[in-house]
């Protein structure tokens, strides 16, 4: 299966020339499947989400969304607190957490904004205890031999490399990484850094005898965290603009980043982990 993963548009803070010809190198690569983890918009105003939709009805292939911190309403606030996602239903999908099972793979979105915290920065993510309670019956649904994929705008882990903008991971990262690793999923694919980069959670545990093994089973194999620059905005900490190929396979799940530089898509890099 070959995902597109995509991160962090900004729509009202994008590059205008960088999004007109965006949606033909994404439907050139032939994905199978466009993920989106989340900020459509940067102050999620409804010029912004026509903006997104526009974008995203360009697009081929199916695509599988989860909102950003960005995608609830920054300036008008009575719609923050008294109808948050409702620009994000009616543009981007009705689903804020979305399930899909798709050519042997499973895929399950976590919304990690929120309208408000209980500190100054609204923007920083939280991973609820009943949305690590409720992912056991979300993967239920799915066949016992999928691999199972978390989709989330926020982080669950930091670069190796210093980042320019000091920032926080999801609330409960460690707690979410936990309970992923019991429910047997290999791969996460997030964004709002800003940044690409691959990390792998290794589990610390060693396999009872006659335990199966493979990535699409073992209860100890890696997780494998695949963060996504951001795609066409100008918001850029460091890195130039960037989306991710993620290819899985039945021997190897394998990431490629693809940026922008010298006026043209370019590969960048390219990462693989055994299944």
């Amino acid at each position: 299966m070959k995902i597109l993963h995509i991160s962090d548009l900004h729509f009202g803070h994008h590059d205008p020339a960088l999004a007109k010809g965006f949606s033909a190198d994404i439907n050139a690569q032939k994905p199978d499947l466009i993920v989106a983890s989340g900020d459509f918009t940067q102050i999620g105003t409804k010029q912004e989400f026509e903006q997104a939709r526009e974008f995203l009805d360009e697009l081929e292939a199916p695509v599988f969304a989860v909102p950003g911190n960005h995608d609830v309403p920054a300036v008008n606030i009575l719609r923050r607190f008294f109808n948050p996602y409702g620009l994000y239903r009616r543009y981007i999908s009705p689903d804020l957490e979305p399930f899909l099972e798709m050519d042997g793979v499973a895929l399950v979105g976590m919304r990690t904004s929120r309208r408000a915290r209980l500190e100054w920065n609204w923007g920083h993510g939280t991973i609820s205890r009943s949305q690590l309670e409720d992912l056991e019956e979300r993967f239920a649904k799915a066949a016992p031999d999928a691999v199972r994929v978390i989709v989330a705008h926020h982080p669950l882990l930091f670069p190796t490399e210093p980042m320019l903008q000091k920032t926080k991971r999801v609330k409960r990262a460690d707690d979410a990484l936990e309970t992923f690793a019991g429910l047997g999923v290999r791969l996460v694919l997030s964004g709002h850094f800003h940044l690409s980069y691959l990390r792998k959670h290794e589990i610390d545990a060693v396999p009872q005898e006659g335990e199966p093994i493979g990535l699409s089973k073992s209860p100890v194999a890696p997780i494998l965290v695949a963060q996504a620059s951001s795609a066409i905005s100008t918001r850029l900490r460091g890195e130039p603009n960037a989306y991710n190929l993620i290819e899985i396979g039945a021997q190897r799940i394998t990431v490629t980043v693809r940026e922008w530089r010298d006026d043209g898509w370019h590969t960048r890099d390219r990462a693989s982990e055994p299944v």
